[in-house]
């Protein structure tokens, strides 16, 4: 669930960071008044891009070992043992 507030905020971080821009950079007192359709694709592309290299970034800092020999899960005295790298 965290994982998913989290790209939900990323997607949305340079919508909120566009919009105070535009209230307290260029003074603009209009909610819409500043936002064309080329703020709103610039915006889009830059969440889209945020939100890929945050889930390349958990993919590839969330990985366990990688070299080893696989050792499919299997039943031992009646326990599940799980699977690993050996």
């Amino acid at each position: 669930m965290a994982r998913i507030l989290a790209e939900i905020a990323l997607f949305l971080l340079p919508f909120a960071a566009f919009a105070l821009y535009l209230r307290y950079g260029r003074k603009v007192d209009s909610f819409l008044a500043g936002w064309s359709l080329r703020a709103l694709i610039g915006c889009a592309v830059v969440a889209v891009l945020l939100v890929a290299a945050s889930l390349y970034f958990i993919e590839a800092t969330g990985r366990g070992p990688t070299t080893g020999r696989y050792v499919p899960p299997s039943w031992q005295d009646g326990v599940l043992v799980p699977g690993h790298i050996e």
